[in-house]
Order: C-alpha cells, then structure tokens, then sequence
C-alpha cells in the first residue's frame, strides 16, 4: 500500500526546468532531485512547451531572458493552452514591465538569480500544493481587471 503512495506523490511531484544555462539546469536538477522530485529539462521555451503538453509537469521553473522564446511568452502560451501549472520565473535582472506582464499573466513567483536552495525549495513546494488554485483564481481576477480596462475604454 505504501508504494502505490510513493508512486501517486512522486507522480505529483514532477518539476520542468527551463533554462538555456546548462549550469543552472545541472544546480537545479541535483536539488530538486535530492528533494524527490522527477525532473524534465528543456534548454529553451520551445522544448519547454512539447514536454509541458506530453508530460504534465506539477511545477515549472523557468529564466525569463532565453533565446528563441523567453520565460514570459513560455508562461503565457502554457496558460494559453489550457493548463493551470505554476510557473516560477528566474530573473538575474528585474525588469519592471517584465514583471508586471508576468503578473498579469499570472506568474507564481519570480526568483533572483542567483538563488537560495532554501528559498526555491520552500516556493517550488508552495507552488505544488496551493498553484493551480492560485492559477485558476489569480486568471479570474485579471480576465475581470482586463474587462473593466476596455469598457473604461
């Protein structure tokens, strides 16, 4: 009995990371891992989308600035497609703007780089009990600010 629970929470327990930083994938993966975690790896937003489709990771991790699709427009296309999966965005440089459109997107969190294992341990898990609920709630509440916006014109 208790292997079928192992079973159902490392199934819950299953983490994407994004990054085109080999080194950082590497440093996540070995911490996440530890933590009991499965993992999926994508270096960029592309691949990140073909695994998020196939695989249904609980938690998503990914940098913002990438190449060919950064973190912001993976965040966006993964809600676009239906699903309520946290995602995490790692940033080495604060941008404004950027973040506000992740708010607005419904980003979970955002987390400097470099990172404190304590700290993205503690959201990462966060993320996994209490996300998709956020999702779900934090997308309602901005498909109503954004309706107010264009009947305010």
């Amino acid at each position: 009995m208790s292997c079928h629970k192992d079973e159902a929470e490392m199934a819950e327990k299953t983490l994407l990371l994004v990054d085109d930083e080999t080194e950082i994938l590497t440093v996540l993966k070995d911490i996440f891992e530890s933590h009991g975690w499965k993992i999926h790896v994508a270096e960029n937003g592309v691949q990140a989308i073909e695994i998020c489709l196939t695989q249904d990771p609980s938690v998503i991790i990914s940098d913002i600035q990438m190449p060919d699709m950064d973190g912001l427009t993976l965040l966006e296309k993964v809600y676009a497609s239906g699903k309520d999966t946290p995602v995490i965005l790692l940033t080495a440089c604060r941008d404004a703007d950027k973040m506000q459109r992740a708010w607005e997107s419904c980003v979970y969190d955002f987390l400097d780089k470099p990172f404190q294992t304590e700290r993205i341990v503690a959201v990462v898990e966060s993320a996994r009990e209490y996300g998709s609920e956020y999702v779900r709630t934090a997308r309602k509440r901005f498909q109503k600010i954004r309706a107010a916006k264009q009947k305010a014109g």
